[in-house]
């Protein structure tokens, strides 16, 4: 259990968060203030924004959940989402910083119509529900329950209450701010576990042994072929194409920050510098899960079967002397926060600019942020509420993935074919989303069926819901496509490529700063691509 020193050490985080929160609630003066932070933000903030956003006790407790059942592979979304954060840099984020938009609802209603942003709008909140809110409040929940003795519900509440209140007072800037105070206190926090259990099994060296001991090698290597359950095919068609290429260039949680840059230029070096941040939490979270398996340490729950989701609890008692321990929740708590923060104030965002703005645009913009804190609310409330459908999958890390991989793909399609091809339009955009849904739903319910629900998805490159995500937006894309060439075309505006990427200077950019990001861009996909070879 903790100690008094760690206790403390929890409460001065948690006053000096809560404290800068509400600090910003005096800095707000309209709906461009309270959603967007004045659209005044710059690289760093963004950047680090971004990181910590994503960053949250899912991915404690799910990837070293993940790092002690299948080792290193787990981390395979974390280095693919630095090409997707290139894609934001180079493609999404000049578009949405061009179209002045609050959402990207929004955006999808200048490119496609009314219709996909309704959509969109509601699986965003469908999903901040279902997956986010609820994955975050489970897991930090449950870490700190395991370490402490307070009741799990109790603590979840508490969190949920607490970070709701200076979300709602603060605004966005709110958010990013207290995400770059917590993106340093998560990173420093994680290293430090990483360290004491890397001395415990004796570094890299000590590591190999065992593992070579146990025959659990493969716990090192990324890369895995096509009928694993998390293979490199899968990661590159279903989750870089896909599931990660929506996560992280349109939904509306990651990229409300870049909506708020000061400008193009400051948006493209945060989204960058995010994907530089995002090589760490291969070592920092899930190498800390490959070392407990290493070790054997014991994550049986009271049912006396392996509870893959106590790993981080487990490491955290096991290896930390007291103080220490007080540091690493508070890391814990920093994740959970901030996520959960960024995700409610999005909710709140999405109520106001695509439900109450977009049809009553003559509400004050009092009254539009008095609904967006309602919204608030009933968020963080819904998201307790569907914690229980986690304990349905062997740790929550897969939970999060397959659900979020599923639904999003229709959206996925149709925002980057929006900006690759002209002549794709608002018929399409529908007919792709309804059959990808469609398709989605009736795929995740074979995963789940005893023996299945077809004989033809048994096929062994099937294994992996990364395939089967592909093979939906492979369906959609065709919905799209053969819909849009038998309906007309999309208005002049669109034919004339204001949707469309180009690689060129955009506002607040010179041609200098457009080459120096491509140089950084450059760096950044070399990096990644030496880390998966070395790890192959």
């Amino acid at each position: 259990m903790l100690s008094s020193i760690d206790y403390l050490l929890i409460a001065v985080y948690f006053v000096v968060t809560v404290g800068l929160g509400l600090h910003y609630a005096r800095r707000w003066k309209g709906s461009e203030d309270y959603f967007l932070a004045g659209r005044s933000l710059t690289w760093p903030i963004i950047g680090l924004s971004l990181f910590a956003t994503n960053i949250s006790t899912e991915h404690f407790v799910g990837l070293a959940a993940g790092g002690n059942r299948e080792g290193l592979v787990q981390g395979g979304y974390e280095w693919i989402a630095s090409y997707c954060l290139l894609m934001l840099a180079a493609v999404f984020a000049p578009q949405y910083l061009k179209h002045r938009v609050f959402t990207i609802p929004e955006f999808f209603e200048k490119r496609y119509g009314l219709e996909t942003r309704m959509l969109l709008t509601f699986y965003f909140l469908a999903m901040i529900v279902l997956t986010k809110t609820s994955v975050a409040l489970y897991s930090g929940s449950r870490v700190l329950s395991d370490l402490t003795g307070w009741d799990f519900q109790t603590v979840m509440w508490g969190i949920g209450i607490v970070t709701a209140l200076y979300t709602m007072a603060g605004g966005l800037a709110a958010v990013v701010y207290t995400d770059a105070l917590q993106a340093v206190i998560l990173i420093g926090g994680s290293i430090l576990l990483s360290w004491f259990a890397l001395d415990k099994v004796g570094w890299w060296p000590g590591l190999t042994e065992r593992l070579a001991a146990l025959g659990k090698s493969d716990l090192l290597s990324m890369v895995k072929g096509p009928e694993s359950d998390l293979p490199f095919s899968g990661f590159l068609l279903g989750n870089f194409l896909i599931g990660g290429m929506f996560y992280w260039c349109m939904d509306q949680v990651n990229v409300q920050r870049v909506l708020g840059a000061k400008n193009v230029r400051e948006a493209r070096l945060g989204a960058v510098f995010a994907g530089f941040l995002k090589i760490l939490p291969v070592f920092i979270l899930v190498l800390p899960g490959v070392v407990a398996a290493a070790l054997q340490l014991d994550v049986t729950g009271p049912d006396q079967k392996p509870d893959y989701n106590r790993t981080y609890s487990v490491l955290v008692q096991t290896l930390l002397p007291s103080g220490l321990k007080g540091i690493v929740l508070a890391a814990l708590l920093a994740a959970l926060m901030s996520s959960i923060s960024s995700m409610l104030n999005s909710a709140s965002t999405l109520v106001a600019r695509d439900l109450v703005a977009r049809f009553k645009p003559d509400t004050p913009a009092r009254t539009q942020i008095i609904i967006g804190q309602a919204a608030l609310v009933l968020v963080m409330i819904g998201g307790i509420m569907a914690t229980p459908l986690i304990d349905h999958y062997p740790h929550l890390w897969g939970y999060l993935q397959e659900i979020s991989a599923y639904l999003s793909v229709p959206f996925a399609v149709v925002g980057l074919s929006g900006v690759f091809i002209r002549r794709v339009n608002r018929q399409g955009a529908i007919a792709a989303v309804l059959v990808g849904l469609g398709v989605s739903l009736l795929l995740l319910a074979d995963s789940h069926v005893t023996g299945g629900l077809f004989s033809f998805l048994r096929h062994p490159y099937l294994n992996s819901f990364l395939h089967r995500s592909f093979l939906c937006a492979l369906l959609a894309f065709a919905a799209l496509v053969l819909i849009s060439l038998a309906t007309p075309p999309p208005r002049s505006e669109v034919l004339a490529g204001t949707f469309s990427f180009a690689w060129v200077h955009g506002e607040g950019e010179t041609a200098r700063d457009l080459r120096l990001a491509a140089a950084w861009m450059a760096g950044l996909f070399i990096s990644i691509c030496a880390l998966w070879w070395v790890f192959r």
